[in-house]
């Protein structure tokens, strides 16, 4: 079987990413979610005592007995300096073995080669420059009045959607590095066909 063709996948804020990386397992692609690592990370004891020292034992729920993160989210999203700071604090800790259990599993399916196509769902994919890997980076495309109340139906505020943006590459960076866009405006079905076309091109080497 030939070599898997390793996609990243990027866009803006609620744009449909996780949408889109479910729809690319039913059509055969293989997914590796950084945040679902993340939050095993997050779950080792070192990293807890880390972040812990690092942020107050207020970012610690008694409830779960685990990192809250939403409460860090409300301390590293933004463009404030403060806030910035705070985000170089948490990559510091989390980013080297989240890289380090992303870039293993990603080793193993590239040399088992069961799947034509490898997802890499990584929330800062360019910020992190993980599309020096990747065959094609797919820019998820969807209007901001569109995804503004995506966002909103998750139950977050208009001031959250726009600290999450700030802290992220602006939409015009992100299409510069992106290889094709995946409109996102349409039905499931619509968005279905769309990436089942782009995956045969790919694999096919037709881009």
């Amino acid at each position: 079987m030939r070599r898997p063709k390793v996609i990243g996948i990027t866009g803006g804020i609620a744009s449909g990413k996780s949408e889109v990386t479910r729809i690319l397992e039913t059509l055969g692609a293989v997914v590796i979610r950084a945040d679902k690592i993340g939050h095993e990370v997050l779950e080792l004891p070192e990293i807890q005592n880390l972040l812990i020292r690092q942020f107050g034992q207020s970012v610690f729920s008694q409830k779960t007995h685990t990192i809250d993160r939403q409460k860090m989210a409300e301390l590293v999203f933004g463009a404030s300096p403060q806030a910035l700071a705070r985000r170089r604090m948490l990559e510091a800790i989390t980013h080297r073995p989240i890289r380090a259990e992303i870039r293993k599993q990603l080793d193993q399916l590239l040399n088992e080669k069961k799947a034509d196509a490898i997802v890499l769902d990584i929330p800062l994919l360019l910020e992190s420059q993980w599309d020096r890997i990747c065959d094609a980076v797919w820019f998820i495309d969807a209007p901001e009045e569109i995804r503004l109340q995506r966002a909103l139906d998750r139950g977050w505020t208009q001031e959250h959607f726009r600290a999450r943006e700030a802290s992220q590459w602006s939409l015009a960076d992100k299409l510069a590095k992106s290889s094709c866009v995946v409109a996102n405006v349409g039905t499931l079905e619509e968005l279905k066909e769309n990436l089942a076309r782009e995956l045969q091109r790919l694999v096919l080497g037709e881009q």
